[in-house]
C-alpha cells in the first residue's frame, strides 16, 4: 500500500497527534504524512457540506478508518500507550494479548479514528 486519504475536520490537529505519537513527518504543506517504510496519509479537509459516511461505533464515535502501527516491541506499544493515557487519549483497549503472538493496544485519534499499536 503506498497511502491514504483520510477526511478531516481539523488537519492541523491530526498533523500534531500523528506526528507526535507515531513518528510521521510532515511536507511542507503539512496535508500528507510521510511515516517509516514509506507509508503516506493525506489530510484531506472536510468541508461543511461535505458528509460523512461513517458509522457510530458502541460508544457512539463516529468511526472513518481503522488503521495500524507496528511498532517493534511491547515494551513500545505499552509506553506509547500509557503516554497516551496521561495525556488524555481515550484507549479503546489496553495492551493485551490476543491469540498466541498478536500483541496490541487500540486508542482514538483526535477525530474518532481507531489507531491500533502492535508490538
Amino acid at each position: 500500500m503506498d497511502h491514504i486519504v483520510i477526511s478531516s475536520g481539523n488537519p492541523e490537529q491530526m498533523k500534531d497527534f500523528y506526528i507526535k505519537y507515531l513518528g510521521a513527518v510532515a511536507d511542507s504543506e503539512g496535508t500528507v504524512l510521510c511515516f517509516k517504510g514509506g507509508f503516506r496519509i493525506k489530510l484531506m479537509p472536510r468541508g461543511p457540506m461535505s458528509g460523512s459516511r461513517s458509522l457510530p461505533n458502541s460508544s457512539g464515535v463516529q468511526t472513518l478508518v481503522s488503521l495500524a502501527f507496528r511498532l517493534g516491541s511491547r515494551k513500545r506499544v505499552n509506553i506509547l500507550t500509557s503516554r497516551l493515557v496521561l495525556e488524555g487519549h481515550e484507549v479503546i483497549c489496553e495492551p493485551h494479548l490476543s491469540g498466541s503472538s498478536h500483541y496490541s493496544s487500540s486508542v482514538y485519534d483526535p477525530e474518532g479514528n481507531i489507531v491500533e499499536l502492535i508490538a
